[in-house]
């Protein structure tokens, strides 16, 4: 199943005017898999689940491609605009909820937030994502940089969530911006699981 699920993940598209100042990066097809998978296999889509920045909608449709609802928040009206026909072109439109705002401004309560925030999120902004995620949910699946673990693992244990796994993933970065002199970048990140400590 989820070798099928990343072969329609695959499909989705990526930023057309990818916007630096807000590092929309594509998520890899098989790690947007991984993590949606892990949160299906552990029952966490079942409820309601929300996509925090969803970019152009990989993970959001991969939740859909499993059959079940998700609401996903993005500022960028582009990327959204994307996102919209990437799930009309996989069929799963009328399971995912498009939300156009800022995280920030996000305060719906859910069971599950899946996410790929940006790469800087342990600094203040960056942050922001973690602090919307613990704020609103049971249950956080998050793509993190591994540079930035120890930073965001004490973010994390000072908010009302508590790190429950976290896994190690070698993934390639394609260059995205002109600024980019390698056609790709092997980059380490982690898919971080955390749950509300109560």
């Amino acid at each position: 199943m989820k070798s099928k699920l990343k072969e329609y993940m695959s499909k989705v598209e990526g930023f057309e005017n990818p916007k630096i100042s807000m590092e929309q990066y594509v998520t890899p097809p098989d790690l947007a898999a991984d993590l949606v998978f892990t949160a299906y296999m552990q029952n966490d889509l079942e409820g309601k689940t929300v996509d925090l920045g969803t970019g152009t909608g990989i993970l959001a449709i991969g939740v859909a491609l499993l059959g079940e609802k998700v609401k996903a928040v993005e500022k960028d009206e582009e990327a959204l605009n994307i996102a919209k026909e990437n799930a009309e072109k996989l069929g799963v439109s009328e399971l995912i909820d498009f939300v156009h705002k800022d995280v920030e401004n996000f305060s719906e309560a859910c069971d599950t937030v899946l996410m790929n925030p940006p790469f800087s999120q342990h600094t203040e902004e960056g942050l922001k994502f973690w602090s919307k995620a613990c704020e609103i949910s049971e249950r956080v699946y998050s793509i993190s940089p591994a540079t930035g673990r120890e930073g965001i693992k004490s973010f994390i244990n000072s908010s009302n969530h508590r790190v429950i796994d976290q896994s190690e993933f070698r993934i390639d970065l394609p260059a995205t911006y002109g600024f980019h002199t390698e056609e790709s970048r092997e980059t380490l990140v982690d898919l971080i699981i955390t749950e509300d400590k109560k």
